[in-house]
């Protein structure tokens, strides 16, 4: 993929979360195609001659590098041409959307395929002065870093020649094995019109890192006369279309504030102009909402900070990307000139279905799953935009189900897939998250992966994939397999002795595991059930590529599915019990769903099973029935058509007009990761924006057709 280039980095050793200067020079000629091959550990933005002409790192394995190929040639002027580049590395274990890997940078750039420039020891380098390095504060334990940004201390190195680079080093130990990076760039989109809905100015009542200062702050509201007399009472819209002159009234206390509306949930970097009248900070936070009223900064931690410098500060974010609806901005200063404050939306370039049904409700709920979709695709699936940006199999499937019909595409669910079958662990299990080195494994989401690759082929008609990651998958049967042949009640066993196994299944009662991630000596359901749709698809895979033995995995599928009946279904009920020996809580929707739907309950009465799937336990039988969220519909709903299509296909509809009308009228301008919403989750901190929660797009295409 490079014919030169050689991995580099600072002559110095790196440290975590540190932002580092590279600058080189080409000649360019008139005609000439320029094309830039790049990857780095860990993100990147490349200039050249002053403008962004790349950004954004697919984020990899050690084993499995990405470098992007981009058509540069717009940027390229007839002579010398001075190409800057930052990069940033992360650099630790734990996160959800990293994998621990050694600094480096790689690049080059070709005209008509003549490298005329390329990543060496001639390359010159220096730790940046722009930002506050190694600082290493989380936003939170999935998502990563923060930035600290130091404009008082930054130059002009993008645009000219400026002292305290040095020559760099070639980094040894990264692999030179190389894939094209597997779907398309983002694309960064305009500024948003971001309109100004509360100011005013502030105190900080306590001396601890920026987001609980801003979480707790004493505001003082001031009507936006009393700040800036020229524009009344009208709300304001940062548009760059004039200036904001914010002044504190002499009467009031402290700096001012600011909070702006994108008006939708939105993915994108900072972007802000404000110019003010000495050295001063900027603490800046964001969310999805204004419940408390201000961004919710402290859980997680939804901040950064900027020193600005006397003056106009124009500054633009490539690399911490915000999902939210909110900005805020707290100026340690007792005015300012606000000329532009917002994002910059960055997106996976989609062509967006336009549904039209001739019913007004669902034609806005369609849309509103396509926005909460759209927001979670970026280099890869994303559960969420703001709380994680994470990359799991079960998310990752209602998404890519939805997405089929959505955008009518399949290469982004293909390179996830592909991502996900590098996180196959020792233990012959999938590991949470994508990319990551998180020590943390779920059972049922490696059966999950199978489910989600069965669905692709059914969908994109591509055996390509499957048998690419074949051994992948058959690592992970047989795992199970293995499970369940070697124990005499021929079910699988909870993974149990290690505390890297977590036997969860949702966010309720007795399925989410227990403390220490272990469920005891115990068999539960819905890993079995699992089990036996992996095994089901196992077979069609088998069947669709021509490489396994189809017929074992469905005879093994029905020997598991016997004994799920044998050994969980209470016939004094009429309904499958979620595990073997537990007292309390013993009965769920999400169980009853699953046994249903793999077809454990053939030749049953499944009466009482269909009564409490209908309304989600709301008929319990007058038993402790344990509904499911939102995340799990999808198994509770295909159970239901499953077993009778025309009966429930009403049902199913009615259900879903139901509540997501509900979240329409909460203000939802994407769908929530549960019907709690904000107060959900994390110590109050659920998602307004989740993946999962997109399911009516694929209901509303299969139940109207």
């Amino acid at each position: 993929m490079f014919k030169k280039a050689k991995w580099i980095w600072r002559n110095v050793p790196a440290k975590a979360d540190e932002h580092v200067d590279f600058v080189d020079t080409f000649c360019g000629n008139e005609g000439g195609k320029y094309t830039l091959t790049i990857a780095v550990d860990s993100n990147y933005a490349l200039y050249i001659n002053g403008t962004l002409a790349a950004f954004g790192q697919y984020a990899d394995y050690p084993q499995y590098k990405v470098c992007d190929v981009v058509d540069v040639t717009e940027f390229v002027k007839p002579g010398d041409n001075r190409v800057a580049i930052i990069a940033w590395y992360y650099g630790v274990k734990g996160s959800s959307t990293y994998h621990y890997g050694e600094a480096g940078l790689i690049y080059e750039i070709a005209c008509d395929d003549e490298v005329i420039c390329a990543s060496g020891e001639e390359t010159l380098s220096r730790l940046s002065p722009a930002y506050i390095q190694h600082k290493c504060d989380l936003i939170s334990g999935q998502l990563g870093f923060t930035f600290h940004r130091n404009e008082q201390a930054a130059d002009n190195f993008i645009n000219e020649a400026v002292d305290g680079f040095e020559r760099s080093r070639i980094v040894e130990g990264i692999s030179y094995k190389f894939n094209k990076r597997p779907n398309k760039k983002l694309e960064l989109r305009d500024r948003l019109p971001a309109q100004i809905c509360q100011q005013g100015t502030f105190t900080y009542t306590c001396d601890r890192e920026v987001g609980p200062n801003l979480q707790h702050a004493a505001l003082s509201f001031h009507f936006i006369i009393s700040l800036d007399g020229q524009h009344g009472f009208k709300p304001l819209l940062t548009d760059g279309g004039r200036v904001m002159n914010l002044k504190a009234p002499d009467y009031a206390e402290g700096g001012i504030y600011f909070i702006v509306d994108i008006g939708n949930e939105t993915s994108g970097f900072i972007d802000f102009d404000i110019e003010v009248p000495h050295d001063c900070r900027i603490d800046i936070g964001w969310g999805e909402h204004l419940v408390d009223g201000r961004c919710r900064t402290a859980i997680p931690a939804f901040w950064c900070e900027f020193f600005a410098r006397k003056g106009r500060n124009s500054f633009f974010d490539p690399f911490r990307r915000m999902g939210c609806r909110y900005v805020e901005f707290f100026i340690h200063a007792r005015e300012a000139n606000v000329h532009y404050a917002g994002l910059r939306p960055t997106t996976y370039p989609l062509n967006v279905k336009k549904y039209n049904s001739g019913n007004l409700l669902r034609d806005t709920i369609y849309e509103v799953c396509q926005n909460t979709l759209i927001q979670c695709m970026h280099e890869h699936y994303e559960d969420c935009p703001g709380r994680e940006q994470a990359l799991y199999t079960l998310d990752s499937r209602n998404q890519m189900l939805c997405g089929y019909y959505a955008f009518g595409e399949t290469e982004f669910p293909r390179a996830s897939l592909r991502l996900i079958a590098e996180g196959l662990m020792k233990e012959g299990l999938l590991t949470l998250c994508y990319p990551s080195d998180m020590d943390l494994l779920i059972p049922c989401y490696s059966c999950a992966y199978l489910i989600q690759m069965a669905e692709y082929i059914e969908h994109s008609g591509d055996i390509t994939l499957a048998t690419e990651c074949f051994d992948v998958l058959s690592t992970i049967i047989s795992t199970f397999d293995h499970r369940m042949e070697e124990d005499s009640s021929g079910l699988v066993h909870n993974f149990v002795g290690n505390e890297r196994y977590w036997n969860y299944y949702e966010w309720q009662p007795t399925l989410m595991g227990e403390a220490g991630y272990g469920n005891g000596d115990s068999y539960d359901a819905p890993l079995n059930a699992f089990f036996s749709l992996a095994l089901e698809s196992m077979a069609y895979i088998c069947t669709s590529t021509g490489l396994g033995d189809a017929d074992y995995y469905r005879s093994r599928k029905d020997m598991l599915n016997k004994k799920i009946k044998e050994n969980f279904f209470n016939k004094d009920v009429g309904l499958f019990e979620t595990r073997i020996g537990k007292d309390n809580g013993r009965f769920s929707v999400l169980t009853n769903s699953l046994c249903l739907l793999c077809g454990a309950a053939e030749g049953l009465d499944c009466e009482n099973i269909l009564r409490i799937l209908a309304t989600n336990g709301k008929d319990n039988l007058g038993l402790d029935v344990i509904p499911n969220t939102l995340s799990m519909n999808s198994f509770r709903f295909d159970a239901l058509l499953k077993a009778d299509f025309e009966k429930y296909k009403p049902i199913v509809l009615d259900e879903i007009d139901r509540d997501y009308l509900y979240m329409l009228r909460g203000g939802a301008t994407s769908f929530w990761e549960t019907m709690l919403g904000e107060t959900d989750l994390f110590g109050v901190c659920g998602s307004l924006c989740h993946g999962w929660s997109a399911l009516p797009i694929y209901y509303y295409e299969i139940l109207n057709k």
